[in-house]
């Protein structure tokens, strides 16, 4: 019979426990996680899934977040308002390719100059393959592939119900949608909001900027979301309305810009400090957002757990909506409410992010200090 070391055994146990418990996460927690800002964002199932590195990073970090502190007090005016919002690409988006003849080409691929010259719209696209010096020949494109710069050739094909040379390809170059306001920092009218990239709807990728808008946004009414269908904001918003800002940035962690000086006084509601990671603790906060018209309204939330997190992650805290009036109403989390500020001991910790499609009363928080350097 085969002797085992009572140091061998606990070994054994451990590893199976952890297994075990890797396997229990994820049969018990299979959520289909959905965007909250808009139709410019696309639909994404994941699966609550750790990693064993995430797994005995939280079992050792519990409710704890870096232990860094923000070399200075930030203060903002706090956010809570629905916005329209613009945005003009940096470049194109390839959405579908129908050309045989450039077959590495692929969706998501960001055309960013053909032979060498800078474009952003499809009108400027078409100047260029039938302008004299280009017309019918193959081009040269500069292609930005997930962060990547590539070269790749084209032979343009020619259209017979416009009488023009096309790339053969199916491109956007431009996304609008509504969202919610975070913060404005105090010190340089820097404005966030989201929490979150906009997306391209069809093939998810981070919509690059070149330049953009926010516009004043009416909500006239909602769709309550339910255990598997997120419901949603529906939002009204004038293109030729007045601007609040100019919107210069789309990252991981949401969308940015400058707020106007002019349109300012009607969003300085409150003024709070920006609490670092590690002030934000599992218990009661609040999150402010607006569901009716254009005023926000806070509402009860809890922090159910924070996440240790030495990057930037957009999931940094799991929340859970508690106000009666708020799961009446919308069921709990909906599109749209991207970007609504989390509160908790007067200070903003945070915005709403993700919600779980299989549970509107639950999602997903980014820590506020993820989003207030960009």
């Amino acid at each position: 019979m085969k002797k085992f070391s009572i140091k061998k055994i606990f070994t054994r146990i451990f590893i199976f426990m952890i297994c075990l418990l890797s396997f229990g996460l994820t049969i018990l927690n299979p959520v289909a996680i959905k965007n909250t800002p808009s139709e410019s964002c696309y639909y994404n199932k994941v699966f609550a899934i750790p990693s064993i590195k995430e797994l005995i990073k939280n079992l050792f970090h519990k409710n704890k977040v870096n232990t860094g502190e923000q070399s200075e007090k930030v203060y903002v005016y706090l956010g809570g308002y629905p916005l329209g919002f613009t945005i003009n690409c940096a470049g194109v988006i390839v959405v579908a390719n129908s050309n045989s003849s450039a077959t590495n080409i692929v969706e998501g691929d960001i055309i960013t100059k053909i032979e060498n010259i800078e474009i952003s719209s499809a009108e400027e696209i078409l100047t260029i393959i039938n302008s004299e010096m280009f017309l019918g020949k193959e081009v040269e494109l500069t292609i930005n592939r997930k962060g990547q710069e590539i070269k790749s050739k084209i032979k343009p094909v020619f259209d017979e119900i416009s009488k023009k040379y096309k790339l053969g390809l199916w491109i956007r170059d431009n996304a609008a949608g509504v969202g919610t306001l975070t913060f404005i920092r105090k010190d340089n009218m820097r404005f966030g909001a989201l929490g979150h990239p906009v997306c391209d709807i069809d093939t998810g990728a981070c919509l690059p900027v070149k330049s953009g808008n926010i516009f004043k946004c009416n909500i006239v009414g909602y769709r309550k979301g339910e255990k598997g269908k997120a419901g949603e904001l529906k939002g009204l918003f004038l293109r030729n309305g007045s601007i609040l800002g100019a919107l210069d940035e789309n990252n991981g962690y949401g969308v940015y810009g400058n707020f106007g000086n002019e349109a300012l006084e009607a969003y300085k509601n409150e003024l709070v400090e920006v609490a670092s990671r590690n002030e934000v603790k599992s218990g009661r906060a609040k999150i402010r957002c607006t569901i009716d018209g254009t005023v926000p309204k806070d509402y009860d939330i809890e922090i159910v757990k924070t996440y240790f997190q030495d990057s930037k992650s957009n999931k940094s805290m799991f929340i859970r909506v508690t106000d009666k009036e708020l799961l009446s109403k919308t069921g709990g989390i909906v599109q749209g409410m991207s970007g609504s500020p989390i509160i908790q001991n007067g200070k903003l910790v945070g915005a709403v992010t993700h919600v779980f499609v299989s549970d509107p009363t639950k999602g997903y928080g980014i820590y506020a200090d993820w989003m207030i350097d960009n």
